[in-house]
């Protein structure tokens, strides 16, 4: 009578013998690392954790402090958003990371001045299209956020600022 088996059990005869290489080993790590990262900024970026808590945990990690330090920092200028606010973010860069956030806000106050300009630039660059149109009038205010132009402009502005931010603090 033939044995029925499980998937575990055929799995297991499929791969015993396999293993990993020392490199398949790093990057599994890394991987690891980064992971538990981005949840550890992720709970004090929603508020779920202060950051004494998020300190707690931090000193917690030992050698891998190192190692994740510039993953941190990483996520930390890929989450800086031009038109929000990013205290939090910059609170970990400075008191997690030892960054400079001086420069950072005048890197950013910069980005959100341009940004500005180019908000109006936009508007009014709208209104005349709306008034070639033959739509004109005290209470016509252009929808921004409607606009593909203005959504690029945003994008590219977001971008630059990132550039900027991670020259400033030394990250790819």
């Amino acid at each position: 009578m033939a044995e029925i088996r499980s998937t575990l059990d055929i799995i297991m005869e499929k791969t015993r013998g396999l293993t990993m290489t020392e490199e398949e080993k790093t990057v599994m790590r890394d991987r690891e690392l980064e992971g538990k990262t981005r949840g550890l900024v992720q709970k004090y970026l929603d508020g779920a954790i202060p950051m004494a808590t998020f300190r707690k945990e931090w000193d917690q990690w030992g050698k891998d402090q190192e190692k994740a330090l510039p993953i941190l920092t990483r996520m930390c200028i890929e989450n800086v958003e031009p038109e929000e606010e990013n205290a939090r973010l910059f609170e970990l860069l400075q008191e997690v990371a030892g960054v400079d956030t001086g420069l950072l806000n005048r890197v950013l106050d910069r980005s959100r001045e341009d940004l500005e300009t180019k908000r109006l630039e936009s508007r009014e660059r709208i209104r005349k299209a709306l008034a070639a149109s033959g739509i004109t009038g005290s209470a016509i205010f252009p929808n921004l956020e409607a606009d593909p132009e203005w959504k690029e402009t945003v994008s590219e502005t977001r971008q630059k600022l990132r550039a900027e931010l991670r020259s400033c603090c030394s990250v790819k």
